[in-house]
């Protein structure tokens, strides 16, 4: 009872969200991610149902017939209180500890769990919810998903899962590129792989095979490739996806989590692909609904480049989260090495070996520089081409081109950012081991290049966010930079230009000009 304080008034407010959504043809879905471990002290009163222990919490153990009961009352429960609830959908192996097989092979240490394979213990929690939703009498529908299932036993968990409810898959994990010359795979969301992957396909498959309909996990609008702008441009990837998924016979579609949601092309793009099939109708439809039949085969035509370059991306979960990407010219420059380790989509410091993850620095540089140069050379020749004809477009029709100009503008700038800092980086490495003027003179001048270029980017992007406040803003992180940040940046630069680069290196190296 202490945990459910203030739970009546949480359920009148979702009863309201739910009738506003309603009046919009909308559904509200519940994010599952349950039973929630608890701390020890909690089990002093409660022994019998506790499960595995993990960083001084404990599992409430879903194999205990108590545990079990409270899943399917407590989703019943919500289900009668909120009558016109959508319906919810589970990540039963998260980040979080939640039934003892969550975080993978602790559950062997469960006396009870331990006895059950993963597979079996898993499929049954998403058999208890909906338990609840059926002793409910609600129509309010299940999706189930393996985010973290094991492949090894994803399919003996898929085919536990109760007759009726819906499975989703993430639909671009595992599908193998190829950046640089290195081989990997992908293992997030991505804009620059165009699913669904072999993953996705083996696991939908296994599931109509159970009688149930599928579901696509996909970010349309942003990834962590890049999420400081309202969309990736590369609009031309995410059509092919969509289009793929028509033909792949999905049910339905979960488009985003804290970021990709911002109104873009790219969502208008998805809806338009899952109608038709074809990736090609539903860029033409977009981009004259948009911007107009004159200037639409020219907005195509940068999509597509952009999608081109975008494909170069140095794909890995370490870039995606440790990278500067996100920060871009707002991330600080340093005379020194600091030390710091890069943060998860926080602060990257100057940490080069986490942002590179398993790719050579040169190749990491020359991958972002790849992206940089296509957004550019796109977005020029889209700029001089529409300089033509743009004034005979209509007032809404001039904007959504200069809006659209900006976000391709923002997303190059990030891009060029992160190898200007990189190559900082490795000629800050060079010129510490430098013993002469001449082997330091050319580790200086790239260092002077990519401050330079860096007090430029960040003054464009400057201009870009104070003219749009869409840029530099995702939604569980907030604000990643406002225009301080880069004012702050630019005096960096400054200063190391000034202060620190004329005397760096060996004495007799020279004063390089500033």
């Amino acid at each position: 009872p202490d945990q459910s304080k203030g739970s009546q008034t949480r359920l009148a407010n979702l009863r309201k969200l739910v009738n506003r959504a309603a009046r919009h043809g909308l559904r509200v879905f519940l994010y599952l991610n349950e039973p929630r471990s608890m701390p020890h002290r909690f089990f002093e009163s409660h022994p019998e149902i506790k499960g595995i222990s993990e960083a001084g919490y404990a599992t409430l153990c879903t194999s205990h017939p108590e545990v079990q009961r409270f899943l399917v009352d407590s989703v019943a429960s919500i289900c009668r209180a909120v009558p016109g609830l959508g319906g919810f959908f589970s990540i039963t192996a998260s980040e979080n500890l939640t039934n003892c097989w969550s975080h993978g092979s602790g559950g062997a240490t469960c006396p009870r769990c331990g006895a059950r394979s993963a597979a079996e213990v898993i499929a049954e929690v998403n058999y208890l919810f909906h338990q609840g939703i059926q002793k409910a009498g609600s129509d309010a529908q299940l999706i189930a998903w393996d985010w973290g299932w094991n492949d090894a036993w994803a399919a003996e968990a898929i085919r536990g899962l109760a007759p009726g409810t819906m499975f989703q898959s993430v639909s671009e994990w595992s599908i193998p590129i190829e950046r640089g010359g290195v081989k990997t795979q992908v293992g997030e969301y991505s804009i620059s792989a165009v699913g669904p992957g072999p993953r996705a396909r083996r696991h939908w498959e296994l599931a109509r095979e159970r009688g149930l309909q599928t579901v696509a996990k996909i970010q349309a609008g942003n990834t962590w490739e890049l999420s400081t702008v309202p969309y990736i441009p590369a609009v031309e990837n995410v059509a092919r996806h969509a289009a793929n998924l028509h033909k792949s016979g999905v049910s339905g579609l979960m488009l985003g989590w804290t970021l990709g949601g911002y109104p873009s092309v790219n969502l208008e793009v998805v809806g338009e692909a899952l109608a038709s099939g074809s990736a090609e109708d539903a860029l033409r439809q977009v981009a004259e609904r948009r911007f107009g039949s004159a200037l639409a085969p020219l907005v195509v035509k940068a999509w597509k480049q952009f999608s081109t370059a975008f494909s170069e991306y140095p794909y890995n979960g370490g870039v995606l989260y440790c990278g500067p990407q996100q920060l871009g010219p707002a991330n600080l420059m340093w005379e020194q090495p600091t030390g710091y380790k890069a943060t998860m989509t926080g602060f990257p410091y100057d940490d080069l070996d986490s942002w590179r993850a398993v790719y050579p620095p040169e190749v990491f540089v020359q991958q972002f520089e790849k992206m940089a140069n296509g957004f550019t050379s796109a977005l020029e020749e889209l700029r001089l081409s529409a300089s033509h004809i743009v004034e005979t477009a209509s007032t809404a029709q001039r904007q959504a081109l200069a809006a659209e100009g900006r976000v391709a503008e923002a997303a190059a700038i990030h891009f060029r950012s992160t190898a200007n800092q990189a190559r900082f980086i490795l000629a800050r490495r060079a010129l510490a081991t430098a013993s002469t003027a001449a082997e330091a003179a050319p580790h200086r001048a790239s260092m002077e290049r990519a401050l330079k270029d860096e007090i430029e980017l960040a003054r464009r992007l400057h201009h870009i966010q104070t003219s749009d406040s869409r840029f530099g803003f995702e939604a569980s992180n907030q604000y990643f930079y406002v225009p301080t940040d880069l004012a702050e940046k630019i005096l960096n630069c400054h200063d190391l230009l000034t202060r620190w680069l004329p005397t760096a290196g060996p004495k007799d190296a020279g004063n390089p000009k500033s």
